[in-house]
């Protein structure tokens, strides 16, 4: 069978649900940027050969907004195959135009259908509308960048990338544990990240994953909320902790220390293990789930004459297809936050992505609270306030739909 898509550079995901749903022996795009067309089926071809699909890719350039060199082209390439699908999920509604003539004329061998992102089905467009086919698509998080043209950087690459995390069962239970610690006292917690980050860039002993201050650095230990430091060495998070003339202590794990040492690190593995752990049935919410996730924009690791273009974003969960992109905040919140995620997730989550804020500390910022939610709203971007993250219950049925 030959899929016919028409391009569409703004929902990536469009262009390759049919070759992921019914595997054809080829897809033929129409548009109007062969080079676009070219450049994006690279990264389809990346994920389909993962999975053992062979496709072939054809591209057919069409001149914009004239009718009859889109319907000349979709005649041709009917006229050369036994049996094509139009798929209508993508392009403008021009294409859409053509292809309801051609439909008309070569209707005993094409077939007319549309993907249905939100239920994973594929309708039948020609005849009852009915759905004809359902299957659990899905895409992971790096396969959903991919699909929009760039990459996620891990920290075998670059220094400063995304974080290879072990969420094992330890772990979970100690990001839970540091999060009851943290939520009693955020402003707290986030002094004690950014003065232990200073500490270990100078008194880390990395072998034993110890920190031991003394002399002049004291002083800067000294501003430590103690009874965070006690309270953690009670719940096993830090062990081997003293005072006096200094301040020592070791802590559990690497994984663990890198919570302790970036102020916001702890929130967004709190909200992305709470994600994981929610389930529709006997089957997970979200298939796939990053957590600081370093997106390369042009998916090139370029020379150092070059400058890259990269964001971070704290949380990515993906729902089937649908993309859900989480900004997490332990702290203030101004409107460049609001931003950036607006256009990262626009960029690689298209039309169908989904916007969200988690703001542990929005009440204590007065009337501008009320601006930052009135932003949020205008930009179509769901908040997680501080009643949601303080009640559990809460927090999982806000974010179980956050991807509808």
């Amino acid at each position: 069978m030959t899929v016919i898509e028409f391009f569409d550079k703004e929902s990536a995901i469009e262009n390759i649900a049919s070759a992921l749903l019914c595997s054809p022996e080829r897809i033929v795009f129409i548009g109007s940027d062969v080079q676009l067309m070219d450049k994006r089926t690279r990264g389809y071809k990346s994920i389909l050969a993962a999975r053992g699909i062979n496709v072939e890719f054809l591209f057919r350039p069409v001149t914009r907004n004239r009718l009859n060199a889109v319907t000349d082209v979709l005649e041709s390439i009917i006229s050369e195959s036994e049996e094509c699908c139009i798929d209508l999920s993508g392009g403008d509604e021009l294409y859409l135009v053509a292809a309801g003539a051609v439909y008309q004329k070569y209707r005993e061998k094409t077939t007319l259908r549309r993907f249905n992102f939100n239920c994973n089905s594929v309708i039948n467009c020609d005849t009852d509308g009915n759905v004809i086919e359902k299957s659990p698509v899905m895409l992971n998080v790096d396969e959903n960048v991919i699909v929009y043209g760039g990459r996620v950087i891990y920290n075998d690459e670059k220094t400063i990338a995304t974080q290879r995390w072990i969420l094992n069962r330890d772990f979970k239970s100690d990001i839970k544990t540091m999060w009851e610690v943290c939520k009693k006292d955020r402003a707290s917690w986030n002094a004690m990240t950014n003065i232990l980050a200073r500490l270990c860039r100078c008194c880390f002993i990395g072998q034993s994953l110890t920190l031991s201050v003394r002399g002049d650095d004291a002083r800067e230990a000294e501003k430590i909320p103690s009874g965070i430091l006690y309270t953690l060495e009670e719940r096993g998070i830090i062990h081997n902790f003293k005072t006096g003339r200094g301040l020592s202590f070791a802590f559990k794990n690497e994984q663990v220390m890198k919570c302790l040492t970036k102020a916001g690190q702890l929130l967004e593995l709190f909200i992305a293990v709470t994600a994981a752990e929610l389930n529709e049935g006997e089957e997970p919410v979200y298939n796939s789930i990053g957590n600081g996730v370093y997106i390369d924009w042009d998916g090139k690791t370029n020379s150092y004459s070059r400058v890259e273009v990269e964001n971070e974003i704290d949380v990515i969960l993906m729902k089937g297809m649908i993309p859900v992109f989480v900004s997490c905040k332990n702290g203030a919140v101004d409107t460049d936050e609001l931003y950036k995620l607006s256009v990262v997730a626009e960029r690689f989550g298209g039309k169908y992505v989904r916007k969200a804020l988690v703001a542990s500390q929005l009440d204590s910022m007065g009337y501008r609270a009320e601006y930052i939610r009135a932003r949020a709203a205008d930009m179509n971007i769901d908040i997680i306030e501080d009643g949601d993250l303080l009640n559990n219950e809460k927090l999982c049925e806000k974010l179980r739909n956050l991807w509808k």
